[in-house]
């Protein structure tokens, strides 16, 4: 039998990610806010190829590289992981980051990828495949204001007779 050495990959060039169209189009994306978009970049751009468990990134890293504060930070972690982007591997804690002891920082999978870390697996989860919005009445008018009814012409019932506005007559000071 022959054993075949495995090739270890040189670094060519600078290092990138891409961005898979199916992952794009899917419905958990297009529902994503700003901040989870560039959230998720920010955990993909740190996974090297052979870490996907092991990313580390703190919610203090991640407000200096969004340049945000902790509030739209620890929405947009809590987004990601309902959407199923992402998995918590090893969940950190605020002593941990002394790296004394094996001090560690909070550890994240990326479910798009095949798992690294600890143990590897060859099938990614892709969990946020399976996502759907909540229903459509909830969210209707979460974003800015009720639009107004399109039937808003006063009716005869409701006019009073007695204070209608004379053509060409203005009020006091106006002229």
């Amino acid at each position: 039998m022959n054993q075949h050495k495995r090739k270890v990959r040189k670094p060519t060039g600078e290092r990138f990610f891409q961005m898979h169209q199916w992952l794009v189009m899917s419905e958990a994306w297009k529902a994503a806010t700003v901040y989870e978009r560039c959230l998720y970049m920010e955990l993909k751009q740190r996974y090297n190829g052979q870490n996907n468990g092991d990313i580390a990134l703190s919610h203090r890293e991640a407000m200096d590289a969004l340049n945000c504060s902790n509030k739209p930070i620890a929405e947009a972690f809590r987004g990601l992981l309902d959407k199923g982007f992402i998995k918590v591997a090893m969940v950190g804690s605020f002593h941990w980051k002394a790296k004394t002891a094996g001090g560690r920082s909070t550890r994240w999978i990326l479910t798009e990828l095949a798992v690294d870390q600890p143990e590897r697996s060859l099938v990614p989860t892709k969990d946020f495949m399976q996502w759907r919005p909540a229903s459509e009445e909830k969210q209707r008018y979460a974003h800015g204001t009720r639009m107004a009814v399109s039937d808003t012409t006063a009716q005869e019932h409701m006019v009073v007779p007695g204070h209608t506005i004379k053509p060409k007559v203005y009020a006091h000071g106006t002229r």
